[in-house]
């Protein structure tokens, strides 16, 4: 009985162990080069957690910023990609769902990934948020236009509140679409995304400056 206490007792402090995850961070745009990348890409972890990224090639960063990605929980980032010390580290501290990606020109094509964090004495389940996530809000020149799962996608149209289409472009599934907005005044907008069906799925933004 008294062994039994024991591993009772220890139990909790076996499922809060920290665990260090390792992502390696390479890949360029340059010509015969692997594209930007981040290995592996998306991550389950627990509450507690380290995540390190590691640099092998090319010149990159992490960036979770809620600035940039408003439903993170909370913010990591390692500074600008000429500025970045690898490796990086963070330790999760708050549950939920969180996106970043590299801010390095052309790199978020591709260069992007997740981390669910689970917090193993709650009972919140976590999911992707919704399969269209726009950032930043409010938008300059560039909107990014995530997508996770939007079968289909062939195109978006930006449309303003008098209905009137104001830019389109093609845009592809799981992967960060940049939206070209030079041109478009500031104000607000509705970002339509439309695929096989014909139907589409609307968000809407902000056009700052």
């Amino acid at each position: 009985m008294r062994r039994i206490l024991t591993l009772l007792t220890a139990l909790p402090f076996t499922l809060l162990a920290q665990t260090t995850w390792q992502v390696d961070v390479g890949g360029s745009t340059l010509p015969g080069n692997p594209d930007p990348y981040y290995a592996p890409q998306d991550l389950v972890i627990q509450l507690g957690d380290i995540v390190e990224w590691d640099e092998s090639s090319g010149t990159h960063n992490v960036d979770g910023r809620t600035q940039t990605f408003p439903n993170n929980p909370e913010t990591f980032y390692s500074g600008t990609p000429q500025n970045t010390t690898w490796p990086f580290s963070h330790t999760f501290l708050v549950p939920g769902f969180y996106e970043y990606h590299c801010n390095q020109q052309g790199h978020s094509l591709t260069q992007f990934g997740s981390i669910t964090v689970i917090d193993p004495n709650g009972v919140q389940s976590y999911e992707r948020p919704n399969n269209i996530v726009l950032f930043p809000i409010p938008a300059d020149d560039v909107l990014m236009v995530a997508l996770n799962g939007c079968t289909g996608v062939v195109r978006g149209e930006v449309v303003d509140l008098n209905g009137h289409v104001v830019k389109s472009q093609r845009l592809m599934d799981a992967r960060t679409n940049p939206f070209d907005l030079s041109g478009v005044a500031p104000g607000q907008y509705f970002l339509l995304v439309y695929g096989s069906t014909g139907k589409p799925l609307m968000r809407a933004f902000v056009k700052g400056s």
